[in-house]
């Protein structure tokens, strides 16, 4: 899949014919953000005159949607290795999935060759955070017959600012080079045993509240309703989603398999975890913590914008100097225990240092703080909905603290702004309700059992 870049006539611009487009990308069908037509259009052509070694439309579009609406960087399918005692090469379908940015979702699709002795590589294969330079050649490399320059020069500007972070963390740790390695080891042991064997994805908001309302319907018998049943229904997510919502909705109505399908555009975060065994827990014993992440904090998305850089910086500044459980594209956490007495997945903590600095910041008139602080006010909801799909995979529970549980733990904030900003928002807002479990030092917020409950609470 490589060649010499052509010249285009003007910026963004490609002069390319089919003929030349097609001997430039070797077979490959090249896309960007496709939708699963396209997907399987381009999987059937390249497939066409071929029996072996051959991807299924299921496995491609898994591909995509581990990508799309999973928050993974990179996934793949169909990479073989070839053994040295073959005597001919292995000739394989692959497909190839990168988010580029937060808007731009590159898909590859062709046959691949890889001669004996040799192990397959897809086209895109460097990690975008640990390799970051490597990864914006790969991209370029697979991708630049469908990119524009303004887009090269916006991933350029991506895989920098990911260069510049990694280069500071290498500095930062380069003296404790060995601990640190030895934590990561038992860091990532520790949260292996702790996903019980089923690791948690970013789960949207929408995409949850979806699946429920559809567990919903279908458990009332109902295979389709109206746009306006669901506005009375669920009103505060037919408005909140009103534009994604519509695509599901054909002459006013949506399938209940339409509608549970139905996934938002580019999203917006991204999930990291780490683990902790510190104070201020209900009970002793390590903790999940889920870190909402956006890279909107360290990835200038549009032009340069010196306000908008300059408040990503002092962030970023702030986050490199935090003791929480945070990396520097955290938006807020999550902490959970995982309680098998009571099959719960207890939230412990929900904070943000990068909201308490917007609202720090704002109260002082900084503006693009302020617009910040709105784009990014439901990460909890999403960080929420994210732990409370993983729980319902594991057949748990989810529930959260009341002011009376939090109030016993030494060192816990006793902010009532914070109290209401996170923990009591999420808990008017998922309809959850106050129980007593033994063990807890108070009554505390659970969900309740079943269907959509609590997802238009407000």
């Amino acid at each position: 899949m490589k060649a010499s870049r052509p010249q285009a006539s003007s910026p963004g611009e490609r002069e390319i014919d089919t003929d030349l487009l097609a001997l430039f990308s070797d077979g490959w069908q090249l896309m960007i953000n496709p939708d699963l037509g396209q997907i399987r259009s381009a999987l059937s052509k390249v497939q066409a005159r071929t029996r072996v070694n051959k991807l299924t439309a299921q496995e491609a579009v898994a591909v995509y949607r581990r990508v799309a609406q999973e928050g993974e960087y990179l996934a793949c399918a169909g990479v073989k290795d070839c053994p040295y005692s073959f005597s001919f090469g292995i000739r394989s379908t692959v497909i190839q999935v990168a988010r580029l940015t937060d808007s731009i979702i590159a898909c590859a699709i062709g046959r691949q060759e890889v001669l004996p002795g040799d192990k397959g590589v897809p086209p895109v294969s460097a990690d975008p955070f640990e390799h970051p330079k490597a990864w914006f050649k790969q991209v370029v490399e697979a991708f630049w017959l469908k990119l524009d320059d303004q887009h090269i020069a916006l991933i350029e500007r991506q895989a920098l600012a990911a260069a510049m972070a990694l280069e500071a963390r290498e500095a930062r740790n380069q003296v404790s080079f060995r601990s640190v390695h030895r934590a990561g080891i038992k860091r990532q042991l520790q949260l292996k045993a702790l996903f019980k064997q089923t690791e948690p994805v970013y789960v949207s908001e929408l995409t949850d509240t979806l699946k429920r309302i559809g567990d919903e319907l279908q458990g009332t018998g109902e295979s389709q309703i109206s746009w306006r049943v669901f506005q009375l229904r669920w009103p505060s997510i037919a408005a909140r989603y009103k534009r994604d919502l519509l695509g599901a909705f054909r002459q006013g109505v949506a399938q209940l398999d339409d509608l549970v399908a139905l996934r938002a555009g580019a999203s917006k975060y991204n999930l990291s975890f780490t683990w902790w065994s510190g104070e201020q827990s209900v009970f002793s014993g390590t903790q999940i913590v889920f870190q909402v992440c956006s890279s909107q904090l360290s990835i200038a998305e549009k032009a340069p914008d010196t306000a908008s850089d300059s408040l990503r910086k002092r962030l970023r500044d702030l986050l490199v100097e935090s003791d929480h459980p945070v990396t520097i594209e955290t938006v807020g956490w999550l902490r959970v225990h995982v309680d098998d007495l009571h099959r719960l997945v207890f939230i412990d903590e929900v904070q943000s240092d990068v909201m308490e600095n917007l609202i720090e910041f704002q109260a002082s008139g900084d503006t693009v703080a302020r617009q910040m602080a709105k784009e990014l006010a439901d990460w909890q909801l999403n960080g929420f909905s994210t732990v409370r799909h993983w729980a319902s995979a594991i057949g748990y529970r989810v529930a959260i603290h009341s002011q009376a549980s939090a109030s016993v733990i030494d060192g816990k904030s006793r902010s009532l702004r914070k109290w209401n900003l996170y923990y009591a928002a999420l808990i008017k807002h998922f309809g959850l309700s106050l129980q007593r479990c033994s063990g807890y030092p108070a009554a505390i917020f659970v969900e309740n059992d079943g269907g959509a409950g609590g997802v238009d609470s407000e």
